[in-house]
């Protein structure tokens, strides 16, 4: 029977699955006022300007719900209070700042900068060790799973709920906008009555035009029973149709969980000083690289990695193929290259294509990936990112670039549907 490190590690390996474990830190601690060592947080997720903080905490329970008594439910929710007391650790760590530097769980050391998380989210995990042989029906949930205090909002989840949640949401963009639409529905007193979270998700995903129009409207809503199953019984063949348009997106994870073999090697670091960018050589390049990748939605990921296919499939009879596409944020774009040849020539064209289509369409970032064409043997990937910047022959690079570009792809697709044959 798993004890409570080992429900630990399960969450954190979900984290991982979600997030890569890039970001994740397990265990961070820090030294207040020269004396012993304590813990932070039982995992740390700092991403951008947010910051998830985690507090797990397990029991046996080997009572169904419907068998469970008055006291049953009571040790439930100390165990759950707990966690979320908890949870002020991590802020007087961040306005004392006493947590320097964090490693994450890919071993790297990076610096820890309380002033750049704006929004802290809480999120405590409970795992009642024994229920997983019981139906949903029969195991315990949480009626009050959204509390704000210690100035964040706090989400709480069984374990088996942020199990399944993760199988749905799996980028950071994905489940922050989902908490944060969450928060103001509950805060706004916009649910009727408490709403489990994964009917909720069900609803979020089936509906989100009735959603929007709550927040934007403060619509009441109250949401039938059971809406979960009945997402997992009959929408199977349009989840299996999602999941397999999906295939594609995970192409771009595959670059990010790759990202870290680049460095310690001084070609990157070589070529990005002749080209005045940073390399993915060092540590903050290479995060750099994969925190904008990461920043990617599973939809914004898909259009990505379809298109990075068909350059890798195009570029096997062609010198090289590339295709820009438009990001969701205005001004924002994703350039992908596949050229065979010398790595270096290719990180080249790489940035001057990047360069070009940001003086022509006055970006303010563009990301650029590129690779070889389909079938090699061996695989590289570099990423390079602008943002913010300048060029003194802006003009010229703008006027070149009407030779290699004619419209940014940005196809109308949604979830659940896909339309993945437009032209570059």
């Amino acid at each position: 029977m798993r004890n409570g490190y080992d429900v630990e590690s399960l969450v954190e390996i979900i984290c991982a699955k979600m997030f890569f474990s890039d970001f994740v830190v397990r265990n961070p601690t820090y030294t207040k006022n020269g004396g012993t060592e304590k813990e932070a947080a039982d995992l740390l997720v700092p991403f951008n300007n947010y910051l998830l903080a985690f507090q797990v905490k397990s029991k046996v329970e080997r009572n169904k719900a419907s068998e469970k008594t008055p006291i049953d439910f009571e040790r439930i929710t100390k165990i759950t209070n707990n966690a979320v007391e908890q949870l002020k650790t991590i802020k007087r760590v961040l306005e004392n700042n006493w947590l320097k530097d964090i490693e994450t769980v890919k071993g790297y050391k990076i610096p820890f900068l309380p002033k750049n998380f704006s929004h802290i989210i809480g999120i405590v995990i409970v795992d009642l060790i024994g229920e997983e042989k019981f139906s949903w029906d029969e195991r315990t949930g949480f009626i009050g799973n959204y509390v704000f205090r210690h100035n964040m909002p706090i989400h709480i989840f069984m374990r088996d709920e942020f199990e399944a949640l993760s199988t749905e949401l799996d980028t950071l963009p994905d489940l922050v906008r989902f908490l944060d639409i969450r928060q103001q529905l509950i805060e706004r007193g916009l649910f009727l009555l408490p709403v489990p979270i994964l009917d909720f998700l069900a609803f979020y995903k089936t509906d989100p035009d009735e959603v929007d129009r709550a927040l934007e409207n403060n619509i009441n809503l109250l949401l039938d029973d059971g809406m979960w199953k009945t997402y997992q019984d009959e929408f199977v063949s349009v989840i299996k149709r999602r999941n397999e348009l999906n295939k594609q997106s995970y192409l771009v994870d595959a670059i990010i969980d790759y990202l870290h073999t680049s460095v310690g090697f001084s070609s990157f670091d070589h070529i990005a000083q002749e080209l005045g960018i940073k390399g993915q050589g060092s540590i903050k390049g290479y995060l750099t690289s994969a925190r904008e990748l990461a920043s990617l939605s599973r939809l914004e990921r898909r259009v990505l990695g379809e298109r990075l296919l068909r350059c890798m499939r195009n570029a096997e009879t062609k010198e090289q193929s590339y295709s820009l596409v438009m990001k969701d944020q205005e001004a924002s774009a994703i350039l992908v290259l596949s050229k065979s040849g010398d790595r270096e020539e290719r990180q080249k064209r790489l940035y001057l294509l990047c360069a070009m289509a940001y003086c022509l369409l006055n970006l303010n970032q563009i990301i650029g990936i590129a690779t070889e064409p389909l079938e090699v043997s061996n695989r590289s990937y570099d990423v390079f990112g602008l943002k913010e910047s300048k060029f003194v022959n802006h003009n010229e690079l703008a006027e070149q670039a009407k030779n290699f570009f004619s419209r940014p792809y940005a196809p109308d697709i949604t979830e659940y549907q896909g339309k993945m044959d437009q032209d570059a």
